[in-house]
């Protein structure tokens, strides 16, 4: 049975950089284990990029040194695109409709984001998905203010869910 990585996006490529890193070492690291990967950002600005946040993920592994963990290379990892998602709410909306299609088919799943962000995707993730059992995977780098924007949004989440919910569901 496979393992699934689910990549929350960022706008900030240094900090999307640093969750990219934390992702793929832990899947190197895993040996003999089979991983998806569940890359999950649009495109936040239009005005500022024309390439979503899940395509440079698929990039950034595409283009990172190592190439074999076990018998396995990262070429066979297997990739699923949310292009569309364009906030954390959103991203759960769609990973729960991709597990929902598939059933019982990952062992395990392990999410990965900055730990400042932690707090509130996974307050994200048990509104969404219930019962997640989710494995977190943290990256530790984070801007001067992070944490200070994170209070912020935090007090959004339930209006953010319910936005998130209008929009995908029908």
């Amino acid at each position: 049975m496979k393992s699934l990585i689910v990549m929350l996006g960022c706008n900030v490529i240094n900090l999307l950089q640093s969750r990219m890193k934390i992702g793929i070492n832990f899947a190197l690291n895993e040996r003999n284990v089979e991983f998806d990967w569940f890359l999950s950002g649009g495109i936040k600005n239009t005005g500022e990029s024309t390439v979503s946040e899940a395509y440079k993920m698929s990039e950034m592994i595409s283009n990172s040194d190592e190439f074999v963990y076990g018998s396995t290379s990262k070429t066979e990892w297997n990739y699923i695109f949310d292009e569309i998602s364009t906030n954390t709410a959103e991203n759960f909306f769609m990973l729960k409709k991709m597990l929902e299609n598939n059933p019982a088919k990952y062992a395990k799943v392990y999410v990965v984001t900055s730990d400042f962000h932690f707090g509130r995707a996974s307050k994200f993730a048990d509104k969404i998905i219930e019962n997640n059992n989710f494995n977190w995977l943290l990256a530790e780098l984070e801007l001067h203010d992070s944490r200070y924007w994170e209070t912020i949004h935090s007090k959004n989440i339930d209006d953010d869910v319910e936005k998130a919910r209008n929009k995908y569901i029908k």
